[in-house]
Formats: structure tokens, C-alpha cells, sequence
């Protein structure tokens, strides 16, 4: 049996201490890139852009894609390219993000073995935690922690991730066909860490990345990736809600629902109403993984930092710290990155919109 360990990781030989590269994020309705350079130690963002498409605001399944709905190679591909005539970037090489909900993720609890024995063993406990043929998977694992089980015995946690093989090979069309070369692979949460990481504490911190159509948990402890759940409540149930309680356009109830947030003054408390009870339903999806993670770990959690499109949303931090009784951290997916003075008054929605596409470009120079 024959796994493709790493393939969709990293393409050793591809990577390089300088030079140009794109970050690119396909996700649920949009594709975000950014371009970044280094010249020594000095990142700087030399480019950027943002494409999608709002039909999915009328008919779901006009998504890029979802948990429930596979990517479109072709329609995908055209609207890269579109993305990549507007930037006119001057490399084609990618490092390209692979949603969560392609994937398989768990934890494995075993005893401490020698990497041979470990190899053997990952394969025959995969098989019984991803539910397709392992032939069909690339699977990776990542060490967590050791520790002792008892009887002098020495135990340890491993992370372990499967993508179907399918998945990578649509992505790799997607790009080829957009005149692009991926250079390397990533989880979206690992991604999301790299960009981030800086900013976590070594204990155990709830990471929410609020799409438009899916909502990713991950928890964070001591720079790694303990957790990661999936939900497909995220911020569509919100422009649902408002456009339904007002009869108006969805159209119209997005640009309410970014323009005046979460307000709690005059004419606009009315959409604080109408907005929490679904952002209620994600913030108790967040509990759900907090609780799983302490139940599992008996470590509390006690911090929370919100990304994603969703994340831009007006109060929305506040109300998330008053919810669950975790403290708010904060980041800076731009900081000591050079980018042009103009985008300074934007930074603070930008870093939450391209944190994973910065994440991203950042892979190509580890």
C-alpha cells in the first residue's frame, strides 16, 4: 500500500529563501491572493486581490464550493484567471490552501514507538478513522506531545490528516489551468497558524475562522494545531435572517449586515436583534469544540481570536467575549511585513480577509 506522505504538503524542491511568490485561498465564495516578496529577512506585500461571486447569496449551490458541494474545476479556474489578468502578478507560482471539510482530521492516542513501527501503525488506525478506501488517501501526521501512561510506559498524541486523493487532483487542474504551478499544499488552520502564530499564548486558545458559508474551530495550544471542528453556519444564516425579517433583496441585507453590524444605537438596534440569535447558533458551535477540548484534555481555554470575512462584522468580538466568557486575542497578519502606505486605513479588515493567503505565501519560504 502505497500513501502519498507529504505530497500535498510541500514540494521540497520548489522551495527557496527569496524571491516572489502567490498565496492564493479558494474559499466558499471567493478567491483571495496575495503576492509577497523577501529580500533578505523583509517580507513586503507587493500585490493583492480578492474575485467572487455574490449569486450564492440566491442560490447556494452557485457556492465556488461548500462541505456539501464539490468544487467546479472549470468555473473555478476561469474566475483565477480573471483574478490573475486584474493583479498581473510577475511569478505563477502557488502555494494554495485545502478547506477543512475536504479533509479528515483526529487525534490518536498510542504508545511511544520507533518511526518505522510508528509508520505501520498510523496506516492501520487511519483505516479505521477515514471512511474511503486509504489507497485513495494522502495522509500525514503531525506529533503533539508525549506523555506517561502509566507503568513506567511512555504514550504520545499524534495529529493526523487525510485529504482524498480526488480533492488534491481537482485542485491541481484548477491551477494548471489557470497558468499556475503549485509549489505546495496546506490545510487552511496550519495556514492560518503560520500567519498567526506570533500572536497565540502557549495556552490553549480557540482560533474561528467565520467564512461566508462554513465556520472552521481549531484549538491552538503551544504553536500547534490540537483541534479542528467544522460547521456550515456562518455568515449567509445572518444575511438570511435580516433579508427574511426585513423582506428585503439578500443583496440588500449583506451590505446592511457589513455596513451597521452588530449596533445597539436608535434605528439600528433592530438588526442586533435580528442578527444574534444566528450568531448565537456559531458562538454555540464554538463552545461545542471548547467543550470536547477541555472534556478531552482537562485544560481550560480561555482566549478566543476571531479571522475570516465574517470576523469584519461590527461588534462582533465583543458580543463572542460576553457569550462565552473568554478573553478576545488579538492579531496583526501584516505585522513586520512591508505593504504600500495607501492600504493603511483598510489593514484592519484586510488582515482578516487575507490572514490565510499571507499564511499561505509564508509556507513558500519556511
Amino acid at each position: 500500500m502505497k500513501l502519498n506522505f507529504l505530497e500535498f504538503f510541500r514540494d521540497v524542491g520548489n522551495f527557496f529563501k527569496g524571491g516572489t511568490v502567490l498565496g492564493v485561498d479558494i474559499g466558499t465564495v471567493s478567491i483571495k491572493a496575495v503576492e509577497i516578496t523577501r529580500d533578505g529577512e523583509v517580507f513586503s506585500l507587493a500585490n493583492y486581490g480578492i474575485l467572487g461571486t455574490k449569486k450564492y447569496l440566491y442560490f447556494p449551490n452557485q457556492a465556488i464550493q461548500t462541505s456539501s458541494l464539490k468544487i467546479s474545476e472549470k468555473e473555478t479556474s476561469e474566475i483565477l484567471r480573471v483574478l490573475m489578468k486584474e493583479m498581473r502578478p510577475k511569478t505563477n507560482l502557488v502555494v494554495c490552501s485545502i478547506p477543512a471539510f475536504t479533509s479528515f482530521t483526529t487525534v490518536l492516542d498510542m504508545p511511544l514507538l520507533s518511526p518505522d513501527e510508528m509508520a505501520r501503525s498510523i496506516i492501520f488506525q487511519a483505516q479505521q478513522y477515514i471512511p474511503m478506501p486509504i489507497k485513495e488517501v494522502s495522509v500525514e501526521w503531525f506529533p503533539m506531545e508525549q506523555y506517561d501512561g502509566g507503568q513506567g510506559q511512555k504514550f504520545q498524541r499524534v495529529f493526523l490528516v487525510g485529504i482524498p486523493n480526488d480533492v488534491i487532483a481537482r485542485y491541481k487542474k484548477i491551477y494548471k489551468d489557470a497558468g499556475l504551478k503549485i509549489v505546495g499544499m496546506e490545510i487552511e488552520q496550519f495556514a492560518l497558524l503560520r500567519a498567526l502564530g506570533k500572536f497565540f499564548s502557549e495556552a490553549p486558545t480557540l482560533l474561528v475562522d467565520i467564512g461566508a458559508q462554513s465556520t472552521d474551530i481549531a484549538v491552538v495550544e503551544k504553536g500547534t494545531i490540537r483541534q479542528i471542528e467544522q460547521t456550515d453556519y456562518s455568515g449567509i444564516y445572518l444575511t438570511q435572517a435580516l433579508a427574511r425579517s426585513l423582506d428585503i433583496s439578500m443583496i440588500r441585507a449583506e451590505e446592511l449586515k457589513c455596513r451597521r453590524g452588530l449596533s445597539s444605537l436608535g434605528a439600528d438596534s433592530e438588526l442586533s436583534t435580528l442578527l444574534l440569535p444566528f450568531l448565537d447558533v456559531i458562538i454555540q458551535e464554538t463552545r461545542h469544540a471548547k467543550d470536547v477540548y477541555e472534556r478531552r484534555y482537562g485544560k481550560k481555554i480561555e482566549k478566543f481570536m476571531l479571522v475570516g470575512g465574517g470576523a469584519n462584522l461590527t461588534g462582533i468580538e465583543k458580543h463572542f467575549a460576553a457569550q462565552t466568557g473568554l478573553t478576545a486575542s488579538h492579531h496583526s497578519a501584516f505585522m513586520g511585513m512591508r505593504y504600500p502606505e495607501r492600504l493603511e486605513p483598510a489593514v484592519k479588515s484586510l488582515e482578516n480577509e487575507f490572514a490565510l493567503a499571507l499564511g499561505l505565501a509564508r509556507r513558500y519560504f519556511s
